[in-house]
């Protein structure tokens, strides 16, 4: 997709507390049931962050960006992280669903200065092809393109 799509967001409340709430909106559509598991997958991940569990964050990727390792120790930087995924658009590709997010990130990091990284989140799952491994039937997060915003 093309990334210049401007997003508008509602404004943000108050800074959360490590474990805020995660912004959730489910359009009521045909297409539910699996745009529940994308949402689900993505949901996870930003619960997962928000709380510091940072193996289950990267639990949801399919071809993870880094080792566990790794992935944990860049998130370390932040004290509090708040996470805001408002609804995505699904697309279907040959063989493939997607579901792009755009998601917000906000916080502070453990010298106590505000951040706020944004970009989109894309899921991804195989559709149902004969010899497809559940691990590709399943929605995971193909990418997250996280950049740092201006504050």
């Amino acid at each position: 997709g093309d990334g210049d799509r401007a997003i508008t967001l509602p404004p943000l409340g108050e800074r959360g507390a490590a474990g805020g709430r995660v912004a959730e909106l489910v359009p009521g559509s045909a297409e539910l049931p699996v745009l529940q598991g994308a949402r689900a997958v993505l949901l996870t991940w930003a619960r997962a962050l928000e709380n510091r569990q940072f193996g289950t964050a990267w639990d949801q990727f399919g071809n993870p960006p880094a080792s566990r390792a790794a992935f944990t120790k860049w998130w370390q930087r932040y004290r509090t992280i708040t996470v805001s995924v408002p609804t995505g658009e699904m697309e279907g590709a040959a063989g493939s669903s997607y579901y792009t997010a755009p998601a917000i990130v906000t916080g502070e990091t453990i010298e106590g200065k505000a951040f706020r990284l944004q970009g989109d989140v894309i899921l991804r799952r195989v559709n149902d092809v004969d010899g497809a491994t559940p691990a590709q039937l399943r929605w995971h997060i193909e990418s997250a393109d996280l950049k740092a915003a201006g504050s």
